[in-house]
């Protein structure tokens, strides 16, 4: 399908954790790592749906999968894993605390 490379498309690393995270309950003619690219090149370059470029899925059908992902929590969970891959990669600890001297009693 998608024979041009965005620099909002996802990595395979990336691709191969959230895979897993995106629920799906129907067939679809579109790859879904096409549709998760299509959302991404929304949200990186801020145009409007109907402007995702002809080499991801139609607009319609990306835009269907990003709301009933942001409907069902499916947006958080992926949040969560990109955050903790970026901590990670940088070798911070999975998730911010409060240094223990700035703790008040």
């Amino acid at each position: 399908m998608q024979q041009k490379r965005y620099s909002s498309d996802l990595t395979e690393r990336q691709w191969t954790k959230l895979a897993p995270l995106s629920v799906v309950q129907r067939t679809s003619k579109w790859p879904l790592r096409a549709v998760v690219d299509g959302i991404f090149y929304v949200l990186k370059n801020g145009c409007v749906w109907r402007d995702v470029p002809a080499d991801f899925p139609p607009w319609p059908t990306v835009y269907y999968y990003f709301s009933k992902w942001t409907a069902d929590g499916t947006w958080q969970r992926v949040s969560g894993c990109l955050t903790l891959e970026a901590r990670e990669r940088v070798k911070k600890m999975p998730s911010p605390g409060r240094p223990s001297s700035t703790v008040k009693a």
